[in-house]
């Protein structure tokens, strides 16, 4: 698995996973998978639901949220925050083709959680590893600002 970054003790962020690894982050401590890739993509050697089966085999919990250019779907980002609230205190992979994507969502719950405005989400995201640049960054700003954190 490539590029992965642990962002918290509970929360880490990857590339695409292989099959070999899903079956070893349950022994890792791992409790669930987050996949934000859509069907088809390039250089993607399991689809979504090849992935879940993996990932279900493996005793890990699985949510699918294809991500691509446009807005962000807040009920995909509501989909992937409750996974990760549902998970607090258990360990959870995030993962898209090489993280970028993997690393916007992210800090879309962890602007959230912790009340950020949409500056102080780029920073404190920045700070955390979670750096969104170029097209995500927009994408993160523009859903930060039509969906504040409560």
């Amino acid at each position: 698995m490539d590029t992965l970054k642990t962002i918290s003790p509970t929360i880490a962020i990857a590339g695409q996973p292989t099959e070999g690894d899903l079956a070893s982050l349950k022994a890792q401590g791992y409790a669930g998978v987050v996949n934000l890739r859509n069907e088809g993509e390039p250089e993607q050697p399991i689809g979504p639901a090849a992935e879940a089966d993996a990932a279900r085999a493996a005793g890990l919990d699985y949510l699918h949220y294809g991500v691509g250019g446009a807005p962000f779907d807040p009920k995909g980002v509501d989909a992937v925050k409750s996974f990760l609230n549902r998970h607090e205190g258990e360990k959870v992979l995030v993962h898209c083709r090489s993280g970028g994507r993997a690393a916007a969502v992210v800090l879309l719950h962890q602007a959230e959680a912790h009340g950020w405005t949409t500056a102080d989400a780029i920073a404190n995201g920045r700070a955390m590893g979670l750096e969104v640049k170029g097209g995500l960054q927009a994408m993160v700003e523009q859903y930060l600002t039509a969906h504040p954190p409560r």
